[in-house]
């Protein structure tokens, strides 16, 4: 038998396992709920968090003063569904909370937003214990279930909950099939160019993982918007289980709070301009 008819041969050979395999694979995709399941029992985060970070704003648009700044942040999970980052710093004081499907913002005693923007999404994976929650989480940030594959981060192989693996035009949460831990997050998209089809990406990043106890979180957060990191975390200290003051998470008690002291602000205000007003007043007539 000549070299071209073994060379036919194995071409059909090759042909023929491949047809045979690829079903086979295929059929051993976990289906996107099971792996969050696997994702939360892996991670297995307690009851309540508390994480020392340092957080460096790259160019988030905010003022310029703090741009490419680098500050201490506190955050505490309570879980489920409780969080809130501190940073209490001489050009930054900002308070963020969420409890369940609510939000406030308070940056320098002022109230200013009750939503949140797509950086603060990074801890919706870790707030909830419950498979269903998470889903519907995500669910209600673009990501369809219905869509599992398969594809290679950095070298890893890993599920692809939301898109067919290389498709990164939509939502989708990328987890380590090793680990179970998640690796990456494309959170929104946009497109950028209609002729060719190019998209920008927002993208959170999970990285360094540290095991804590009998739980594990990333030692790195960064955050990308197209190909520009805008955003950079680094978790420095995390303590299991601590005490918490009850009201930490109570957004009702904080929005009476910060608006009494901004009202506090504004009597006061008015009060000096009315007191300008009567000095003026007395000169004229004087």
């Amino acid at each position: 038998m000549d070299w071209f008819k073994i060379l036919k041969i194995k071409i059909l050979i090759c042909a023929c396992l491949s047809l045979f395999l690829l079903p086979s694979a295929n059929a051993y995709i976990l289906q996107g709920e099971h792996v969050l399941q696997l994702m939360i029992e892996k991670i297995n985060l307690p009851k309540r968090l508390s994480l020392n970070q340092l957080i460096s704003f790259v160019d988030t648009g905010i003022e310029a003063e703090i741009i490419n700044a680098e500050h201490a942040q506190l955050v505490r999970y309570q879980i489920p569904g409780q969080f809130r980052s501190d940073i209490d710093a001489e050009d930054l004081k900002r308070i963020q909370v969420v409890s369940s499907d609510n939000s406030l913002t308070v940056i320098d005693d002022k109230i200013v937003a009750d939503s949140e923007t797509w950086m603060d999404h990074y801890k919706d994976i870790f707030i909830f214990r419950s498979r269903q929650q998470i889903v519907e989480k995500l669910e209600s940030l673009g990501i369809n279930f219905s869509v599992t594959s398969l594809g290679r981060y950095n070298g890893e192989i890993c599920f692809v909950l939301g898109a067919e693996y290389p498709d990164e035009s939509v939502p989708q949460l990328w987890v380590a099939k090793d680990t179970f831990q998640p690796v990456r997050w494309i959170i929104e998209t946009s497109e950028i160019s209609a002729i060719t089809g190019g998209v920008e990406k927002k993208e959170i990043r999970y990285g360094n993982w540290k095991s804590h106890y009998k739980s594990s979180y990333p030692a790195m957060i960064d955050f990308y918007q197209g190909q520009n990191l805008v955003q950079h975390i680094v978790v420095q200290r995390v303590e299991i289980n601590p005490s918490f003051a009850e009201d930490l998470f109570d957004l009702e008690n904080l929005k009476i709070l910060y608006s009494t002291i901004n009202m506090e602000e504004t009597d006061s205000a008015d009060q000096n301009d009315i007191e300008k007003r009567i000095e003026e007043f007395n000169r004229i007539y004087e």
